[in-house]
């Protein structure tokens, strides 16, 4: 199955409260995607999912069943870590069959599973070698299916692609995602990169000082975020915060909700070259695809403006700028989202 839920599970290392009474559902076969600053509590949330760690206070129930007292090796998930956690002095296949010997399955069973395995993540040409004779991506295949071939109820990703190179997270991404398609099964992922948590997720979950923010699709995040936290997280180049009045300026004729204290707009809704407002240019990142420009309203207040393709613009031009219509965010004076 792989239906999760957890009933305000608070978790507290003496004075210190790491975990504000979260609760959270998660459906059988859902990829959910834990994301916050360093600190937020996604990992040791993770943690009490897992077993590895047991909650303060609170409920945490697998298909029904209430597992807050069960330990790790009795909750019928798997878990893929940073390290890879790997037996470096054992091959590949001992290390995928490892699990499985200890939990006495048939020998045939065992074949089969790290057959099954080796084919969904191409590492059957690996099965002789030890941990040390493999690059970094292959050491994460390798973790992940000693995971797969548990056949778990839920499978519990800790920042596992954290340690690989720019190139290899992408391709690595992309077989994450292919994996989920296959196996169907409830994937719960903690990562700080929020890319990884947009192109990984059907629901993201957004954590801060060990509470829950929001938790929404990655397009409903990135559309209608609940709040100011919310909106300058998730996002790149992060969400431009203004005052109503430097907002009115790059919008004119937009009308403002009355309970608006601040105003988002996104560097991809602001058009350089149109509208009123100047914007004195700091800094030109020109990236070939895309060109970022970091600079200043009259007011002073900073701007950031991602323009798609490239353009001839350098520090110290003047440039006028405006906001798409339509693509302004509303907050009050608490951070909450306003509706237009």
């Amino acid at each position: 199955m792989g239906h999760i839920r957890l009933e305000v599970v608070r978790k507290t290392y003496g004075p210190l409260e790491v975990l504000k009474g979260i609760d959270l559902s998660i459906e059988k076969g859902e990829f959910v995607v834990f994301v916050g600053p360093s600190g937020c509590g996604k990992s040791t949330l993770l943690r009490q999912i897992s077993g590895l760690d047991r909650p303060s206070s609170g409920r945490i129930e697998i298909d029904g069943r209430d597992v807050t007292d069960v330990g790790a090796a009795d909750r019928g998930l798997a878990m893929v870590f940073q390290s890879y956690a790997l037996y470096p002095h054992m091959t590949v296949r001992d290390n995928l069959a490892f699990g499985l010997q200890n939990n006495r399955m048939p020998k045939a069973e065992i074949a089969s599973r790290i057959a099954e395995a080796a084919r969904m993540l191409e590492i059957g040409h690996l099965m002789t070698r030890r941990p040390g004779q493999l690059s970094g991506g292959q050491r994460q295949r390798v973790a992940i299916g000693r995971a797969v071939v548990r056949d778990p109820t839920a499978f519990l990703l800790d920042e596992p692609l954290s340690n690989l190179d720019a190139e290899l997270r992408v391709s690595m991404r992309a077989e994450l995602a292919a994996l989920h398609a296959r196996l169907k099964t409830t994937m719960i992922y903690v990562t700080h990169d929020q890319v990884e948590a947009m192109t990984l997720a059907d629901r993201i979950v957004v954590l801060r000082d060990g509470a829950i923010e929001q938790v929404a699709t990655p397009m409903e995040l990135f559309n209608r975020p609940a709040n100011r936290f919310v909106a300058g997280f998730i996002g790149a180049p992060r969400m431009n915060f203004l005052d109503v009045a430097d907002a009115a300026a790059l919008a004119p004729g937009q009308a403002m909700p009355g309970a608006a204290a601040s105003v988002g707009v996104r560097p991809q809704n602001l058009r350089p070259g149109d509208g009123e407002a100047a914007m004195t240019v700091d800094l030109v990142e020109a990236l070939g695809t895309e060109t970022v420009l970091h600079g200043r309203l009259a007011s002073g207040s900073r701007v950031i403006v991602a323009h798609a393709g490239q353009m001839a613009a350098r520090r110290g031009d003047v440039l006028a700028v405006a906001a798409e219509a339509g693509k302004l965010h509303f907050f009050d004076a608490a951070d909450r989202r306003v509706e237009a």
